[in-house]
């Protein structure tokens, strides 16, 4: 599962049928490399955050569906969990890999699997309309404040998953930076 396909999905009560709000961000146990934590927002822009445990989901689909309501109960220690969406990722010398997009994890365990990068690190810039690549997260070495660090070879193992030419992604983030 891609962590921009979780985004935005309506969150569903089972037991009530009642709508729990949508899925506004993930949350990843950097040392474990687990998705642990899903939050939710009762509606896509604002509003009060509630989170709940990734093991309390039942089903992704078109939805997200969790058993009932109680899932939404508790409180959550986040301490050392990171959203990584904007990080630099970065060799040990410092050799600028990219930025983090996103990422591909088991929606059954939360084992994140790799990590999505680009030039900006601005998930809601389309992956078609930017150079994308996968870089697999055996290669991280740590996460601290907001950096990546990955191994040296790491730069050598990157699998390209979209191409945009180089002037086209200049052109795309002077787009996206005149909407704002």
């Amino acid at each position: 599962m891609r962590r921009s396909n979780m985004l935005a999905k309506q969150v569903i009560s089972i037991r009530s049928a009642l709508s729990l709000g949508f899925v506004s961000q993930l949350w990843v146990d950097t040392t474990s490399w687990m998705v642990l934590v899903i939050e939710v927002r009762p509606n896509l822009l604002s509003g009060e955050l509630e989170r709940f445990l990734l093991e309390d989901v039942s089903r992704v689909g078109d939805v997200v569906l969790v058993q009932d309501e109680s899932v939404m109960d508790s409180e959550y220690k986040m301490l050392g969990l990171e959203t990584l969406v904007g990080y630099n990722v970065v060799t040990p010398g410092r050799r600028n890999i990219g930025k983090v997009r996103g990422y591909t994890f088991n929606i059954n365990s939360g084992a994140v699997e790799s990590l999505e990068l680009d030039s900006f690190g601005i998930s809601l810039i389309p992956s078609s309309l930017v150079s994308t690549y996968a870089l697999f997260v055996e290669d991280v070495l740590e996460v601290v404040s907001d950096t990546v660090v990955v191994h040296e070879v790491a730069a050598s193992r990157i699998q390209r998953l979209t191409k945009v030419h180089l002037h086209d992604e200049t052109i795309t983030l002077f787009f996206f930076i005149g909407d704002f």
